[in-house]
């Protein structure tokens, strides 16, 4: 898909996008926001009862300003999603392009991350990255327009590692090289090529975060 198209059907999605960062969007911001969308989507399938498209956490976003480069969980101003479910007074988040605290105790950016809402606040009070303890489910976007190399998918291996491997998925539009395919299939966490919005690869990434959604709403019960 074309800048256009993504902007399209971010819109269609989740609603108008902020002049600032329609105009300002490169593809590959574009594409992480369709991630987004796809993880919100996996949340309302989840069971959400409602889904908040806000940039304070009480109130609707009037329009959608995300990120364009690594930030703060914390920095105002951005839109997230608040998925809110039955039975309970928990929530998660869907946010693009914040900082996680790995293992290591290092953080590394998640170009989507969805957390558990005591983690996300957590974060906004203290002005603290979020712990991997409170990652429900993260994507690695790469908007390439040919399969990623190996020395990508060692890089992702690195990150599933510290951000678990079974909440890690890396997501990207072209055809898998067939090396790239066989190192990531040697580990629990997930790779969807030819991961285009609507086509059969996406759906497959989707079913995927939402059973990681059920599977954090089973514990917390």
């Amino acid at each position: 898909m074309n800048t256009d198209e993504l902007i399209a059907h971010v819109s269609a999605q989740i609603g108008r996008l902020a002049d600032t960062y329609e105009h300002g969007a490169s593809a590959s911001d574009l594409y992480e926001a369709a991630l987004l969308v796809v993880a919100i989507a996996s949340m309302r399938a989840a069971g959400a009862t409602s889904v908040l498209l806000t940039n304070d956490g009480t109130s609707a976003a009037s329009e959608i300003s995300l990120r364009r480069s690594p930030g703060y969980l914390w920095t105002p101003g951005f839109t997230y999603a608040v998925a809110a479910f039955p039975g309970t007074s928990r929530t998660c988040e869907a946010h693009l392009g914040v900082f996680v605290v790995g293992e290591s105790g290092v953080p590394h950016e998640c170009d989507v991350a969805v957390l558990d809402g005591r983690e996300a606040e957590r974060s906004r009070r203290g002005k603290i990255h979020p712990r991997k303890s409170g990652l429900i489910a993260a994507i690695e976007a790469k908007h390439y327009a040919a399969s990623p190399g190996i020395d990508i998918g060692r890089a992702f291996i690195g990150l599933a590692s510290e951000m678990g491997h079974a909440r890690s998925s890396l997501a990207f539009p072209a055809q898998g090289a067939t090396t790239l395919m066989r190192l990531l299939a040697r580990r629990s966490s997930e790779c969807f090529d030819s991961a285009v919005p609507g086509d059969a690869a996406t759906e497959r990434l989707g079913a995927h975060i939402e059973q990681t959604v059920r599977n954090w709403r089973a514990r917390i019960r």
